[in-house]
């Protein structure tokens, strides 16, 4: 065979094992990351999830559908509607500097006519009796509280921090507030995704049942880490009444990176086992890449020297 031919050949096994490489570290990597499903909020599948008012906690929020009525008032009152556990957001490194920090992405179906709902990312507790209510006083103010807002056809999205804890915290986590137009389609799929890596939070908007959009109706620069938010976060929905998230809310989807040692009960991973996840796709696909390339260098050695005279 040509030595050409040779060539051609060794390069495309190079090229198909970069590949394997590539999809098995991207399977690793998807492994690596919690994800929640809601098709709709009802008796049975809030009882796993929280109400919250200024004044008070209902869990699990599913005896919000008790038949005696009992909850009825919180059900038209202000309120969150939240996972009833938290969600990691970032993690410390040397000197509490945040290190690490968890990208997610959520999508979810609103009604055409539905009142105002927002996506939330609290902090690490419920924002109990604040003096502004859960929307916060309007003169409540940081050097980190700008709003980015952007509107379509179908919705107008605000994304901004939460106010609800009150002017000791002015401007924590954050909130994507969607209004959708009421003249749109009868329903709105809604995805919010945020890049740690970038730190970007981008949100787009379909009419429901359609592709998720390639361009973002709403793209701003956005960082979570840090002191304005707890490592853990609670998250879930905030909406004037209780009722409108219930309502409104269909098919809400969630996925949240999952830090290395997570779900093994070893919260004091070392920061060389930590760092070893984040570089492992890197290292495995340069790892069995090296390997090819060993394995084709010594093949070509042994040619060489079959091809040589023998020595007398």
């Amino acid at each position: 065979m040509p030595r050409s031919d040779r060539t051609a050949i060794e390069m495309r096994w190079l090229a198909v094992s970069v590949l394997c490489a590539a999809a098995i570290s991207g399977a690793a990597a998807a492994a690596r990351a919690d994800t929640f499903s809601y098709p709709a909020f009802d008796g049975t599948t809030t009882r796993n999830l929280v109400a919250a008012t200024n004044t008070s906690v209902l869990l699990p929020a599913a005896l919000l559908f008790e038949h005696d009525g009992a909850f009825a008032e919180l059900n038209r009152t202000e309120g969150l509607l939240l996972l009833s556990r938290t969600v990691d957001v970032w993690r410390p490194g040397p000197g509490g500097v945040p290190a690490l920090e968890a990208s997610f992405n959520t999508s979810f179906t609103l009604a055409g006519a539905a009142a105002p709902v927002a996506f939330v990312v609290l902090n690490d507790r419920f924002p109990l009796y604040g003096r502004g209510g859960l929307r916060g006083f309007v003169n409540y103010s940081s050097p980190d509280d700008e709003a980015s807002s952007a509107g379509g056809s179908l919705a107008s999205v605000v994304a901004g921090p939460v106010r609800s804890y009150g002017p000791d915290e002015p401007a924590v986590g954050l909130n994507v507030t969607v209004t959708p137009n009421g003249t749109a389609p009868s329903r709105t799929t809604v995805w919010v995704e945020y890049d740690a890596a970038a730190h970007r939070l981008s949100v787009r908007v379909a009419s429901a049942g359609e592709p998720r959009p390639t361009k973002a109706l709403l793209d701003a620069p956005l960082g979570l880490a840090g002191q304005a938010t707890t490592e853990n976060a609670l998250v879930g929905f905030f909406a004037a009444a209780v009722q409108d998230i219930i309502v409104s809310v269909r098919d809400w989807e969630l996925t949240v990176d999952r830090f290395p040692g997570e779900g093994d009960g070893n919260k004091a991973t070392s920061w060389w086992v930590i760092l070893l996840p984040v570089l492992g796709s890197v290292a495995a696909t340069a790892a069995i890449v090296a390997a090819v390339v060993c394995y084709f260098q010594s093949r070509r050695r042994q040619q060489l020297n079959s091809m040589q005279p023998p020595m007398m």
